[in-house]
């Protein structure tokens, strides 16, 4: 959506959580202790691999797959495509049974290499657009979709490192059938967010559970998920939700997503919750470089210390309201008029740019957003970021209407030196401010505050066609 070695990698103060593992900074200089303007941080990117058989034959990549990993494994599972033809030529969207994992060994000069190797099990079905989050045994694969439903499974996908396979071990079911929820974990306790219970054509949800990951070795009734109280605002599905932990305090963010038929469809509120004090707080608006709010809907995601959440990419808003409206009144019109406007949205489709590059970081310490970069790759979409051993790994996705990505980009967070203000006593008395010890980063993008959540009625704030594993097609 670079170079991953550099002279000095160093765990800080704040370690960060993306799919359950710490995330480690690259960081330039030291941190000194007192008043300090933090930099944002950047993100270098490497593209580490292209989605692939054991055998070599190269695959075309899936949206809304499972990711995790699992000590030098990256696994991925289920997933859709439009293997044969688009979706305005008429094609079957296919949900994928294949089950994938890259293993990583130490190479010439320490360097890493990749390489895919065979996972020696298939989903029982085809299984896609769920929720997934790296624990300490495997990845665990929270709902989704199958060809004919929305479900409420929730597994875990374990690599067995002596028998050289996958293990899937059943965990308890949702209390609900959730697709395109949004998950984080801190410490022991996994959080599914949003969702909802019709792929296609429902509604988002307001759904919050919690499965505390240390009972497992407890009784049924113990371990189980648990209903939480939701943020408040509208209900969501495809939104952004990271895990943190900052200092002595964790988090769960939740923003953007969409609630199709709502007074609100395209979502641009930022939400906090604080699993210690069990509430939420609303924390503004997503915004743009431009300094407007802006939707984010299925953009992956990570947060880095000390206080920064960092956003890839994300849905064109006036696009996709152009491509949904002109299908919706087909029916009132004549055929005439029908023909001319699936014209146009096939045109739209087929010269689609992809989704915007931009890379969005909100600074929670000061409440600001700022404009990090952009992605060097196709932006893909539905996969969720995740760490691997202190990178961020995006393992591909949708990048546009029926178009997938192979492409697995590896990110490196660089964080820059914090800036030290101290004052001293000047002639007659007068306070300065010296210049910094430390030379400053080149100056990011301004900076832009968080607006106040727009009002929304009913309260709250307004990433070949592939071979792996059998098929089957809706």
């Amino acid at each position: 959506m670079f170079s991953r070695v550099f002279s000095q990698v160093l765990p800080v103060a704040a370690v960060i959580v993306v799919s359950g593992c710490g995330l480690v900074c690259a960081q330039e200089g030291g941190e000194s202790e007192g008043d300090t303007i933090h930099v944002p941080p950047t993100v270098t990117w490497e593209k580490i691999a292209d989605l692939a058989e054991p055998g070599g034959e190269k695959l075309g990549g899936y949206g809304g797959m499972f990711a995790g990993v699992q000590g030098d494994v990256l696994l991925l599972a289920g997933g859709t495509e439009f293997p044969e033809k688009m979706p305005w030529e008429g094609g079957v969207r296919v949900f994928s049974r294949g089950v994938h994992v890259l293993e990583r060994k130490t190479g010439e000069n320490a360097a890493p290499e990749y390489r895919w190797v065979e996972a020696g099990y298939e989903l029982p079905v085809g299984l896609g657009c769920g929720a997934s989050v790296s624990v300490a045994d495997g990845l665990l694969c929270i709902g989704g979709a199958t060809v004919d439903q929305v479900v409420d499974t929730c597994f875990l996908l374990r690599w067995n490192g002596e028998k050289r396979k996958v293990e899937r071990v059943e965990f308890p079911k949702l209390p609900r059938a959730l697709a395109w929820s949004s998950a984080a974990v801190v410490k022991q306790m996994v959080y599914v967010m949003g969702g909802t219970g019709v792929l296609g054509s429902g509604g988002g949800s307001k759904a919050f559970f919690a499965l505390d990951l240390s009972k497992r070795k407890g009784g049924a009734k113990e371990f189980a998920w648990k209903p939480l109280p939701a943020w408040e605002g509208p209900a969501r599905m495809l939104a952004v939700g990271v895990s943190g932990v900052e200092g002595n305090s964790e988090y769960v963010y939740l923003c953007g997503g969409r609630n199709p038929g709502g007074d609100v469809d395209f979502l641009t509120d930022l939400h906090r919750y604080d699993p210690v004090k069990k509430d939420w707080s609303v924390l503004g608006d997503i915004v743009d470089p431009r300094g407007h709010p802006c939707a984010i809907v299925g953009a992956p995601a990570f947060h880095v210390p000390p206080h920064h959440l960092v956003i890839v990419s994300g849905t064109d808003e006036t696009l996709t309201r152009v491509l949904e409206g002109q299908a919706r009144d087909l029916a009132n019109i004549d055929e005439r008029e029908k023909n001319a406007r699936r014209d146009y949205n096939r045109l739209l489709m087929e010269k689609f740019p992809g989704y915007t590059r931009t890379v969005l970081g909100y600074d929670a310490g000061i409440g600001e957003w700022n404009h990090l970069g952009g992605f060097p790759g196709a932006p893909c979409l539905t996969n969720p970021a995740v760490n691997w051993g202190g990178q961020v790994v995006i393992p591909g996705g949708e990048t546009g209407p029926g178009r997938r990505s192979p492409e697995i980009w590896m990110g490196t967070v660089v964080k820059k030196p914090a800036v030290v203000e101290e004052e001293e006593a000047g002639p007659a008395g007068q306070l300065t401010v010296p210049a910094p010890a430390v030379e400053p980063a080149p100056a990011p993008a301004p900076a832009v505050p968080a607006p106040a959540p727009a009002a929304v009625p009913g309260g709250g704030a307004g990433v070949k066609p592939a071979g792996a594993g059998r098929v089957e097609r809706r």
